[in-house]
Formats: structure tokens, sequence, C-alpha cells
């Protein structure tokens, strides 16, 4: 066989496994995980069930495909772009924060419902080994946040005792319930305002500028900024009636 003609048929597979990839990505979003059977993703991909199988071993393997697929052609190629042209701390941390909130905006019904579903395949998966594919998609990505605030700390922008693990959970998840919240109410509309909201508390606890601030007028900072978060919803709520 010829270069090109290996080259061709890497071509060929690979755009056998994007589609079958791609007609996962839709009835999954559509019908739901469990709904969906494999038999009805090879109609849509125009394959037969066998070759679904020889792509990928099992439905599980297909939203690992489709979870790699989001994590390192979405995720992490932004990421990366923003630590690399972003110096400033707060600002990257913005950044950060709206790529990733728009990031699962643009396909939030697919994204929630793959990982409510990984999250407890993964959990079995860690039960009989501590590594898994989920984990390592995951490593892989909040590496940037890690490395943003390793960053900011030498820098002296953020509080030099800040504990990694616990600060990522504080990040994504403040954004992730932000998310649900209000793409429900408003969907996209007012989204980069509504992470502005939500990272001014978090940034007030993570700046090493406002280390001084004695407990009391950190507590009365946050209440003030709670009550604008909360005026802001109201006045996109108002607005959508």
């Amino acid at each position: 066989m010829t270069d090109n003609a290996r080259r061709r048929s890497r071509e060929r597979l690979e755009e056998r496994e994007r589609g079958i990839l791609d007609a996962a990505t839709k009835l999954f979003a559509t019908a739901g995980f469990h709904a969906t059977s494999t038999r009805k993703i090879a109609a849509a991909a125009g394959v037969s069930e066998g070759t679904v199988f020889h792509y990928f071993g099992s439905k599980n393997e297909l939203m690992l495909g489709i979870l790699d697929r989001f994590y390192n052609e979405v995720l992490n190629p932004r990421a990366a772009e923003i630590l690399d042209t972003i110096m400033d701390t707060r600002g990257r941390l913005r950044a950060l924060a709206v790529h990733h909130v728009s990031s699962l905006a643009a396909d939030s019904a697919l994204m929630m419902r793959l990982l409510q579903v990984y999250v407890g395949v993964d959990l079995e998966i860690l039960g009989q080994d501590k590594q898994s594919p989920l984990r390592d998609l995951n490593r892989s990505y909040v590496g940037h946040l890690d490395r943003a605030v390793r960053e900011g700390i030498e820098r002296g922008d953020l509080r030099s005792n800040l504990e990694t693990r616990p600060l990522r959970d504080l990040f994504f998840g403040t954004l992730e319930y932000g998310l649900r919240t209000h793409m429900y109410r408003h969907g996209t509309e007012g989204l980069d305002s509504y992470v502005d909201a939500l990272l001014e508390p978090l940034w007030e606890g993570l700046s090493q500028s406002h280390r001084s601030k004695t407990p009391a007028q950190l507590t009365e900072r946050l209440e003030e900024a709670c009550e604008r978060l909360e005026r802001t919803a109201d006045r996109w709520e108002t607005a959508k009636h």
C-alpha cells in the first residue's frame, strides 16, 4: 500500500469515527444516554451496529469519546491560550471562568446529561482503581487553574496560604451551580455579567490585597456582593417579563 493509500484509509477511518461520535452526541443530548441504543446510533451514523462496536467497545466508551473530544478540542486549547496571552491574575481567572461556563452553556443539555451519568460510572471504576479516564481528563483541565493560581501567588497577587484542591471545588462548583441557575432563568443572556458577579466575592477571598481586612469587614463585603448579585438577577427577571 502506498503512502497516499494509507493516508486515505486513515482519513476514512477517522471520518467514520467522527461520524459515530457526532451521531451519539446528538442522540445523547436529545434522548438521553440510557434511552439511546447503539442500534439508533449506528442508524444515525449510517453504519452497522457492528461498526460502532468496532470503534467503541460499549456505550460507556462512546460517552468517554465524546467527553474526551470536549475536553481536548474545546476546553483545554482555549484554557492554554488564556494563560499564554493574559498575564494579569484577575484577568486570567475571569477569562477561565467565562470560557468554562460558555463552553458548557453552548451544549448544556448534552454536558449535564453525560457528566451526571459518567460520574456514576467513574465512581465504580475508582472503587477498583484510583486512576480513571474521567479523572485523567479532569486533571489535565484543572491544571490550567492550578497554574494560574500558582503564578498568581508567585506574583504576590494571591494569598500564599491558598490550598489548591478546595479552591478548585470552590471555583468550578460556584460556576457550574451558577450556570444551571442562570440558564434556567435566562438562557445565555447576560452570562458574562453573571460570571463577574459570581467571581467578585471569590476574588476578595483569594486576593492578597484583601488579606489585611478583618473577618467582619470581609463578611460585610461578601454580603454586599451577594446583594448586588441578587439585584442583578432581579433586573434580568423583570426585563424578561
